[in-house]
């Protein structure tokens, strides 16, 4: 089914398989062509989005089940409607006891036959995974009774509180031998001894494995038919109330427990981001990627859905393979977009058969294009003037890229440092190097990378090594303390360029996207808020502005089967938000002004701690933009974006003395009824010219090429915040009465509506008018700067309002149609020649013509 719209959906337990059912007759009706779903295999207990699945092979259970996920994709169809279908590669979930491969890892060390599955580093010398869990420190949950063994339901595991962990077979053998001697049972002391002389778990010969698995299967089996379960818990028991013995036993298992702080320094496994509960996928192994994909390529296969998404694709050890095998497994037509952050100026890898990325930088060029160039530098003035700080993103990137590395990512720095040192070793040159000198110069270079990561290694790509030079070079600029022959040779070592360095050059590709997220979105964009429109994922916070033809290029090489998002799971601030604090810019004085005297009327409320202005301005942003927000809405904001900064707080560390300030303050704020008034009024004041930016996005996003997005719940007034406030439930039935009875709806719900809902049904009739070349097309008079418009093919003009606080009723600019005849989608009102735009936007603000 060629895509025409997409519509996504979180599914969570409250709203599953049954509930995206019910509303695809709604979904249909308003035009959109696919419905987009988070992922749908079996999470770990109590996800609410679907990322940390523990099961490839099994349907989510919360969600309804693998009866009533074949029973929406039937209904979908049923509407005319396809399936795109988020799916995650990258990683699966090790919290709680539901993922099978990962349990069998954690029982049987390198000897599971699903070792090779998970990004593991097997190399240290006691071949055990360290496992950050504790929530106290290692020797004082082994002292107070946290730890211990247990049997449960004939399985035996090591407790660690309410977690439970497997327990090695050949470390059980001992504690049963001990059980048949207590009560002179001989064939229970006889299955003890047999499970102490298993093949040990670092065996890697085919044939040792299978024994022990074999065996390890026969005796557990036999155990169980015994049923001497009493003689048994009472070794258990003891084992556990002695700590001397409790250690010794733990130290043999497959795994180190250890606290959950110890994961910022040392981990021996990859990760996602610095989330140690989910844990890197080897889909670059044939069996790995078979395993994992089996369901999703069954549903393609059979039809039951037409594409996938691809989550963190820049996570895989291969991007180039996995695609390329991705679109073997899912065939020729199927759609696949991945999600991708693109760079200004960068391309998704020519060689990827895919469709498209998921839209984040049609989400930046949309903001870029609704901001006033003119306001940059009284907005700048204004955020230092309020905030003390100097404005030097590009330093201050750099800085929490640093502090990432040497924080939450500090143990993939460290994987890094162990596989640059040993590169090191091998050369004359640079075998004398310290751990702390190649730490330090990998880190400078690594934070300096201006993409999220390169390629190399399996397709050549020049640009890629100019990356990764330019990076080297600009850590020397700004320490010219680095050793320059050691800069050196990380470049060509991180360029593929040494012999023996693949591994170190691979890891570090698979890094530092997280150091960019981490770095990027997770801190700078928390700190660096002199708009908060431009702070969002896949942004450039240095770039305040594009101009026109810059966004019209952009959109020009727009592939035609790539997502156009506004609004996602993961946008800190959703698309009306942004268009609202987009007109700050026009009216930065304003801005200052306001801001200023709100500071100074709430400076008190800090009380004795000293006063956050950083926090204080981002909040500013917040309660007009979101306006009305709630008080729970808005602390829970606060606390997060806070906590992300990582200034005064963190997730890590948090400081409880200023987060209950925080806390006080924000109160305050909102029980000051006369502040209130004046934020509403402030917002009152951008409204109109921010419901302009958010039809203007909304109809370039239906009319250029790529297929449009609706994030659930944004086809109305979409003013949510980072998640979870934007994963809140959404009433549907709102929705489809408004959609019946539009009249019933407030004028920015009514006018997106309609906006969508014709276009889309345009989309459908005429999709050949959707595939024409896209062409610039100017205004003509004193406001031309402040229209965008383009054709597509000889048949479609889009026409958009931007920076309108000052168009004076948009007085003498003209636009110059192309020759003939030409409708209004919108309105039915007919147009030729050079009408006025107060003529064509006199019923609502932008204009779709069709010839």
């Amino acid at each position: 089914m060629t895509p025409r719209a997409t519509y996504r959906l979180q599914l969570t337990p409250s709203f599953g398989f049954r509930d995206a059912a019910a509303i695809v007759p709604y979904l249909a009706e308003l035009g959109v062509s696919h419905v987009y779903l988070s992922p749908v295999l079996q999470a770990a207990h109590g996800s609410t989005h679907g990322y940390d699945v523990v099961d490839h092979e099994t349907v989510s259970v919360e969600l309804g089940g693998e009866e009533a996920f074949a029973d929406l994709c039937a209904t979908a169809k049923q509407h005319g409607l396809g399936v795109l279908l988020d799916i995650v590669p990258n990683h699966m979930s090790i919290a709680g006891s539901g993922n099978r491969w990962w349990n069998d890892v954690l029982e049987n060390g390198p000897a599971s036959f699903y070792s090779a599955f998970f990004d593991v580093d097997w190399s240290n010398a006691d071949l055990r995974v360290l496992l950050p869990v504790l929530g106290e420190r290692y020797g004082r949950a082994l002292a107070n009774g946290t730890l211990g063994v247990v049997r449960e339901r004939d399985a035996y595991f090591v407790r660690a509180g309410e977690q439970r962990f497997p327990l090695s077979p050949r470390t059980l053998g001992p504690l049963i031998r001990r059980a048949g001697e207590s009560i002179d049972h001989a064939e229970l002391s006889y299955i003890g001894e047999a499970l102490s002389q298993l093949p040990a778990s670092h065996e890697r010969d085919p044939s040792a494995r299978r024994r022990r698995h074999r065996h390890k299967a026969v005796l557990l089996a036999r155990l169980a038919e015994l049923a001497k379960g009493d003689a048994i818990d009472a070794v258990l028991a003891e084992t556990s109330a002695d700590v001397t013995q409790l250690d010794a036993l733990l130290e043999q298992q497959n795994y180190r427990l250890a606290h959950w702080s110890v994961a910022g320094a040392e981990l021996g496994y990859r990760r996602f981001f610095d989330i140690s509960s989910l844990v890197g996928l080897r889909v670059e192994e044939p069996d790995v990627l078979a395993a994992s994909h089996a369901r999703i390529a069954g549903w393609l296969r059979d039809g039951s859905i037409d594409g996938v998404r691809v989550d963190h694709i820049d996570g895989l050890r291969d991007p180039d393979a996995y695609a390329t095998q991705l679109r073997t497994l899912a065939g020729t037509d199927a759609w696949i977009v991945v999600e991708k952050i693109l760079a200004a100026g960068e391309a998704l890898p020519a060689v990827w058969p895919v469709d498209g990325t998921t839209g984040y930088e049609f989400a930046d060029d949309m903001t870029r294009l609704l901001v006033d160039p003119a306001g940059e530098a009284a907005l700048t003035a204004a955020f230092v003037a309020y905030v003390d700080v100097p404005w030097q993103p590009d330093i201050d990137r750099r800085i929490a890229r640093r502090e990432v590395l040497s924080d939450a990512l500090h143990s993939e720095l460290s994987r890094l440092t162990d596989l640059a040192a040993k590169a090191c070793a091998t050369s004359p040159a640079c075998r004398d190097y310290t751990r702390a000198e190649i730490e330090t110069a990998l880190a400078e270079i690594l934070s300096g990378y201006r993409v999220y990561r390169t390629y190399l290694g399996s397709s050549e790509r020049s640009s890629d090594r100019a990356i990764i030079a330019n990076a080297a070079a600009k850590a020397r600029e700004l320490r010219p303390d680095l050793d320059g022959d050691l800069v050196a040779f990380l470049v060509d070592a991180l360029s593929f360029e040494l012999r023996d360095s693949d591994e170190l050059a691979r890891v570090a590709q698979q890094t530092t996207g997280p150091i960019v997220a981490k770095g990027d979105e997770d801190t700078l964009a928390y700190r660096a808020v002199r708009l908060c429109a431009r702070c969002e994922v896949g942004s450039d916070i240095a770039t305040f502005a594009s101009e026109p033809d810059t966004v019209h290029s952009a959109l020009a090489s727009r592939a035609p089967r790539s997502l156009l998002a506004t609004s996602t799971h993961d946008t800190k601030r959703s698309e009306d938000v942004r268009a609202r604090l987009a007109v700050i810019s026009e009216l930065p004085d304003r801005w200052a002004m306001v801001t200023q005297a709100w500071g100074e009327r709430c400076q008190p409320h800090w009380g004795d701690t000293s006063r956050d202005r950083l926090f204080e301005y981002s909040m500013w942003q917040v309660l007009v933009g979101a306006h009305p927000l709630s008080r729970e809405r808005a602390q829970r904001y606060a606390e997060k974006a806070t906590r992300e900064a990582r200034t005064r707080t963190s997730w890590r560390r948090p400081d409880d003395v200023y987060e209950s300030a925080r806390r006080h303050w924000l109160d305050a704020v909102f029980a000051d009824r006369t502040l209130l008034d004046e934020i509403a009024t402030f917002a009152d004041l951008l409204a109109p010219h921010a419901e302009r930016n958010s039809l203007a996005q909304l109809a370039i996003k239906l009319c250029a090429p790529g297929v449009p997005d609706f994030y659930q719940g944004t086809e109305l007034g979409a003013f949510a915040l980072v998640d979870p406030d934007n994963r809140e439930p959404v009433d549907y039935a709102l929705r489809t009465a408004m959609l019946r009875d539009p009249d019933r709806a407030s004028d920015l719900d009514r006018a997106k509506l309609l906006v969508t809902r014709r276009v889309l049904a345009l989309r459908k009739r005429s999709p050949e008018i959707f595939a024409g070349a896209y062409a610039p097309l100017a205004a003509i008079g004193p406001h031309a700067h402040r229209v965008f418009a383009f054709t597509r093919g000889d048949s479609l003009v889009c026409i958009v309002p931007r920076l309108g606080v000052f168009a004076d009723g948009w007085r003498d600019t003209l636009l110059a149609l192309p020759p003939g005849a030409w409708r209004n989608a919108l309105t039915d009102r007919p147009y030729e020649g050079g009408p006025a735009l107060r003529d064509i936007w006199a019923e609502h603000p932008v204009a779709v013509l069709c010839r």
